[in-house]
């Protein structure tokens, strides 16, 4: 914070030096331009032919008289401070505006730039990218900031589900299941049934593999929405597995894996169908 306050300061103060001392016209000497204009014009005249020496002469004194007429200085004064003047008043504004959009910026709760969304994504990158046990050091700090930010960026789904599903996959389900209830909460109708088979899914683990009631709700609307959905028709078959419905077990699981597109995960599944119809004719 410190660093972005005094890189705020020196910002503002060239912003300033620059405008205050740029090159440009501070005075404004007529005499000087004058004599050299004098001179110029001395030289061509000078050179002119058939004119007389007394022609010459003649002409060089008025073009004298003309050029080297006095300029007021108390004029001459007045205008170089009043450009001054304006040139460091506008320095000084431009500077403080500057400076106070530089840290708006930084402290202003604005959509990209604010210095707490920025200290967000520090902490959420450090413990999404870390392993098990960097997580568990810094699981209380990323809790704390977790839970304010959803709180603060309720309306934005986009960014819950990012998390939700992030979190999900590093097997963090008790923390994914708070994005995907906050979801559910503010955007329950806009929920696919793939969304919703997800959160059902992360409560069962959460809950040491067991089905609450909860669970079983969205299972069920999850089905409702997508009844083709491979996770819901899975947990479908592990919940009649638990009520010992092996047989809607087997329908259910033989559904799930005509869809499901990973090989591994079809693999074991086809080899727990195989296990239930070996137990079936025990």
């Amino acid at each position: 914070m410190l660093v972005i306050f005094i890189t705020s300061i020196l910002i503002a103060l060239g912003l300033y030096l620059v405008f205050s001392f740029s090159n440009g016209e501070t005075k404004n000497n007529r005499k000087q331009d004058n004599l050299s204009l004098f001179d110029s014009e001395t030289k061509v005249i000078s050179s002119m032919e058939g004119l007389e020496q007394i022609t010459k002469n003649k002409l060089k004194d008025e073009r004298e008289i003309l050029f080297l007429q006095d300029v007021p200085e108390e004029l001459i004064s007045e205008q170089s401070e009043n450009f001054e003047g304006k040139r460091k008043t506008f320095s000084i504004v431009l500077s403080i505006t500057g400076l106070l959009m530089i840290l708006s910026i930084y402290f202003y709760p604005l959509e990209l730039g604010s210095y707490s969304l920025l200290k967000d994504a520090e902490v959420f990158e450090s413990f999404l990218n870390g392993n098990k046990d960097e997580r568990a050091e810094s699981k209380e700090l990323f809790n704390n900031r977790y839970l304010e930010y959803i709180v603060k960026n309720q309306e934005k789904s986009n960014h819950i589900y990012a998390l939700a599903i992030s979190l999900k996959n590093l097997e963090e389900f008790d923390l994914s299941s708070l994005a995907y209830q906050s979801l559910f909460i503010n955007h329950k109708d806009d929920l696919s049934g793939d969304i919703l088979a997800e959160y059902a899914q992360v409560l069962y683990f959460s809950e040491g593999r067991k089905f609450t009631e909860q669970a079983k709700e969205l299972l069920a609307l999850a089905l409702l929405k997508n009844p083709d959905n491979p996770v819901a028709l899975t947990l479908k078959g592990l919940q009649y597995l638990g009520e010992k419905n092996l047989d809607q077990t087997v329908i259910q699981w033989t559904k799930a894996v005509s869809l499901i597109t990973n090989e591994r995960e079809k693999e074991e599944l086809k080899k727990a169908i195989k296990a239930l119809n070996n137990r079936k004719n025990q």
